[in-house]
């Protein structure tokens, strides 16, 4: 795979030309809606498949796996053009196989909301592990809140492409505002924080979640061991469940601010499953504009990174924002390994 920047001049034909492949290729492969108005700075994702498979009358999706010895998922993935759906139609060609990734797979996380389009949702759904929900507040008496517009129908679409649904877990409040002090609360109050975890892991089995995901920001200095403890003893009473942290990113143990002072990689990482590092932190819609490449967030991410191996913190998730079409890992010159995401 080759993800190509565009430049002035350039069109789809031209790419094609460049790199040996068919125009219709780089257009389905990218969902490309107007070929014709490509945008100077666009990634485009230039895919080699070693094997493809021109769809025959009275076959399936299922049967093409099948006889190909892959599964729906893998064909779904490879497929983009497919939006997640099994529909196929005679003549159609399917990318069966690409050359394998150079170390190997990594597991996914994806955020979304109740409303989210179901079309996008079932377009990511292919390339996605984990799927957190956004997400479940906490009531003044411990009891969770559930998301706005209800969680059933995304639990079931995650359980139907065979992603774990993840509960996200959070300080909105019954007010429907994130609430520091309701963190400070529930972190320094046992009873109260015992009643959430109660709560939180009966909901979570009783809708068929696989793990939960507590993301509690702006923890505050004075509650960092609270907040290691709550996860342990969500950790004892999770059962089956996954228990997942999210982090903020950090790039030194004693960073200044409110958004990481309460969040203790070490402790929070020995007490939980898995961890999910919230480095859109670095760069997001609503942030300051950062430039894509040759960034000093690289570097920081390398470092971060190489901390996380160091003191044994599995990361999962990097960012995703609406269509994950790869996920590369490439080795670094620091000897560790740094996840590259294209979106």
């Amino acid at each position: 795979m080759t993800i190509y920047t565009v430049r002035r001049g350039d069109s789809v034909y031209s790419i094609a030309r460049a790199f040996g492949v068919p125009p219709s290729r780089i257009i389905t492969d990218n969902l490309l809606a107007d070929p014709g108005s490509l945008v100077v700075g666009q990634d485009l994702i230039i895919l080699y498949p070693t094997q493809t498979h021109t769809v025959m009358g009275g076959e399936s999706l299922s049967s093409i796996a099948e006889d190909y010895g892959t599964t729906v998922q893998a064909l779904l993935r490879n497929n983009p053009i497919l939006d997640g759906g099994a529909s196929v139609f005679p003549g159609q060609t399917l990318n069966i196989s690409y050359e394998e990734p150079p170390l190997g797979e990594i597991s996914v996380n994806g955020y979304a909301y109740p409303y989210i389009d179901r079309t996008t949702l079932r377009r990511t759904l292919p390339y996605l592990t984990y799927l957190s929900i956004f997400t479940y507040g906490i009531s003044s008496d411990g009891t969770v809140i559930p998301p706005v517009g209800g969680d059933d129908e995304l639990i079931a679409l995650a359980r139907e492409y065979g992603v774990v649904p993840l509960m996200m877990l959070t300080s909105l409040g019954e007010d429907g505002k994130f609430s520091n002090e309701l963190v400070s609360r529930v972190l320094s109050d046992d009873a109260l924080g015992d009643a959430v975890i109660a709560s939180a892991v009966e909901t979570a089995v009783r809708k068929g979640y696989g793990g939960i995901d507590v993301d509690f920001e702006y923890v505050s200095a004075d509650n960092a061991d609270d907040y290691v403890d709550f996860i342990e003893r969500l950790q004892a009473a999770a059962g089956d469940l996954t228990v997942f942290v999210s982090l903020a990113p950090k790039y030194s143990a004693d960073q200044p601010g409110l958004l990481y002072q309460g969040h203790n990689y070490s402790g929070l990482g020995g007490a939980a499953d898995k961890v999910l590092l919230m480095t859109y932190e670095w760069g997001y819609t609503y942030g300051p504009p950062y430039v894509a490449l040759n960034s000093p967030l690289v570097l920081l991410f390398c470092c971060f990174y190489s901390i996380c191996i160091k003191n044994g913190i599995e990361i999962i998730r990097i960012r995703l924002n609406i269509f994950v079409y790869k996920i590369i890992a490439e080795e670094s010159t620091m000897n560790d390994y740094v996840i590259s995401e294209y979106t």
